[in-house]
C-alpha cells in the first residue's frame, strides 16, 4: 500500500490542470476536495493513481473486505450515465459497478487487469476481441443511455471550435472531416446505447475474457462505435504506409468492411466515423495538453485523406 497515494493523485490532477488549455479548474477542485472523504466513507485504501484518461486521475483502491476496485470522481452529473449503463449491463460487456454516489460523483467499479493493447498487436486482433463486448453492451435498453442528440453534430462543433486553433496546418484534413461529419449528421440514427470510446485502452482483461470500462453511454448508431475501434491504429497505419504507399488506407478500409459485415453496419459509415473521430481526437488531445499524441493522430489523418 502507498500511504501517499491520495496526495500523489492530487498532485497529478493539479499537473493536468496546469498543462490543459481546457478549463478544468472546477473538476480538479471537486476531485481535490472529495477524494479523501469518499475513501474514508467507503473505507477504501488508496494504492496508486492509474495512467490513462484526460480527466482527473483514477485511483486503484481496496475495500475493507479486500476487494480490489477502481475509483473515479467527477463533478456531480458527469458520471451518472456511465453508472446507469454499467449497472444495467450487470457485468455483460462492462465491468461491474461496486458503489455509486451521485451526489459526490463517485463511482467504484471492479478492478480488472491489463489493457487490450498488451495482447492484441494488430487492428484486426483488437477488433475481433472488442466486437463481442460491444454486441453485449449494445443490448442495454435505450432508456439507460443519454437521449439521442446526434453525435456528428457534436463532432462538427469540435471541428469548428478547435480546428482553427490546433489543426490549421492541415486544412484539407479538417475540410474532409467536416464534410464527413455533415454527411453523418444528416442521416444518423438512434440504434443502440453506444460505448462511445471503445479503444483498446478501455478494454481490460477480466478473468479469461475481457470487459469494457468508462462508457460515454449515449444513444447512437453501431457504426460510430466501430469507427472508434479503428481510430487508434496510428502505428500500424504509419508502418503500412512506410512499407508501401497506399497500404495504410487499404488496412483501414479492409477492417471497416470486415467489422461492418460482422456487426450489420454500413462500411462507408464506419470509415467516415473513424476518420472524423481521428481528427477530433487529435484536436481534443491538443486541447488537454497532449501535443505529441495529437500530432500522431493528425499525421495519420493526413495519410488517410490522400
Amino acid at each position: 500500500m502507498n500511504p501517499d497515494a491520495i496526495e500523489d493523485a492530487i498532485a497529478e490532477a493539479e499537473r493536468r490542470l496546469a498543462i490543459s488549455d481546457r478549463d478544468v479548474l472546477a473538476s480538479t477542485e471537486h476531485f481535490v476536495t472529495s477524494v479523501r472523504a469518499v475513501c474514508r466513507d467507503w473505507r477504501l485504501t488508496a494504492e496508486r493513481w492509474l495512467d490513462g484518461g484526460a480527466g482527473t486521475p483514477t485511483l486503484a483502491v481496496t475495500r475493507e473486505d479486500g476487494t480490489a476496485g477502481v475509483l473515479k470522481i467527477a463533478e456531480p452529473g458527469r458520471l451518472d450515465t456511465a453508472a446507469r449503463v454499467m449497472g444495467a449491463a450487470d457485468g455483460h460487456g462492462y465491468a461491474r459497478v461496486l458503489a455509486w454516489d451521485a451526489n459526490r460523483g463517485a463511482l467504484l467499479t471492479e478492478r480488472l487487469g491489463h489493457a487490450l493493447w498488451a495482447e492484441a498487436t494488430t487492428p484486426a486482433q483488437r477488433a475481433e476481441l472488442t466486437l463481442p463486448l460491444l454486441q453485449d453492451a449494445w443490448r442495454v435498453s435505450l432508456e439507460c443511455g443519454s437521449p439521442f442528440a446526434g453525435t456528428a453534430s457534436g463532432l462538427l462543433a469540435i471541428l469548428a471550435d478547435l480546428g482553427p486553433r490546433y489543426g490549421h496546418q492541415h486544412p484539407d484534413v479538417l475540410a474532409q472531416a467536416t464534410r464527413y461529419a455533415r454527411e453523418l449528421a444528416a442521416s444518423e440514427r438512434p440504434e443502440v446505447v453506444c460505448h462511445g470510446d471503445p479503444h483498446a485502452g478501455n478494454v481490460l482483461r477480466s478473468g479469461q475474457g475481457w470487459a469494457l470500462i468508462d462508457p460515454d453511454g449515449f444513444v447512437g448508431e453501431r457504426a460510430y462505435d466501430l469507427g472508434v475501434v479503428l481510430r487508434d491504429a496510428c502505428g500500424e497505419i504509419v508502418a503500412a504506409e512506410e512499407s508501401e504507399s497506399g497500404s495504410g488506407v487499404t488496412l483501414v478500409r479492409e477492417e471497416c468492411r470486415r467489422l461492418a459485415e460482422l456487426a450489420d453496419a454500413d462500411p462507408q459509415r464506419v470509415w467516415r466515423w473513424a476518420f472524423v473521430e481521428r481528427v477530433t481526437t487529435a484536436l481534443y488531445l491538443r486541447w488537454h495538453g497532449y501535443g505529441d499524441e495529437s500530432a500522431t493522430f493528425l499525421e495519420t489523418a493526413v495519410i488517410l485523406a490522400r
